[in-house]
């Protein structure tokens, strides 16, 4: 041991540290390890050889998959054509939604001023996030009006804003009536109106 050069060595691991400290904390113990064996089991390694194999030894232990950002999520192909017939990038959508997260969270604000223009809007964005969960402009009346309670606009006039707006929709919604049982989509009017609406509330 009088041989050994313990300030070489303190150095050495000093290195070994500051080469972890990139490292997820769950590896790091095994990334300390291994590249402490490589170090000083080997004569002169070298520090990008050494970091090199380290960072297949954390990308083996970890064996995550990438997480989904808004750059590398792909929308659902109904969504895309939609986007591409109004001329619109998916940079809008992230105005609106943080896509990323599980559940998918929006961050859009319909102003409130005219509460039968606030309604219809938000009706519209609701077909937009279920094609963004289920590729269809499409919900059950049912889970539109309960959003809309959910949100403080649903009022006496909700049916009548949709039925004098039937134009948009198909399904449960009629000039007439609205079939609470069924499900309202989105006609291709609906979905030029959608468009105008996403780029309102995205301020495009």
């Amino acid at each position: 041991m009088k041989d050994f050069d313990f300030a070489a060595a303190q150095q050495k691991i000093a290195e070994i540290n500051k080469i972890i400290e990139g490292c997820p904390d769950v590896v790091k113990p095994k990334a300390f390890e291994l590249l402490f064996v490589q170090i000083f089991g080997a004569a002169h390694p070298t520090a990008a050889s050494a970091k090199g194999n380290i960072e297949q030894a954390a990308a083996a232990q970890t064996a995550a998959p990438e997480p989904i950002t808004p750059e590398t999520l792909k929308l659902p192909g109904n969504v895309q054509a939609f986007l591409r017939r109004n001329n619109m990038p998916k940079s809008v959508l992230d105005k609106l939604f943080m896509l990323d997260q599980d559940p998918m969270l929006p961050i859009y604000t319909i102003p409130t001023g005219v509460i039968a223009q606030a309604q219809l809007q938000k009706v519209l964005m609701v077909m937009l996030e279920n094609a963004l969960l289920n590729n269809q402009f499409k919900a059950p009346y049912a889970e539109v009006r309960d959003t809309c309670k959910e949100d403080g606009l649903f009022d006496g006039n909700f049916n009548k804003v949709l039925k004098k707006n039937s134009n948009l929709f198909k399904g449960a919604i009629t000039p007439d009536k609205i079939n609470e049982d069924e499900q309202i989509e989105l006609t291709g009017e609906g979905q030029i109106r959608l468009a105008e609406v996403i780029k309102k509330l995205a301020g495009e």
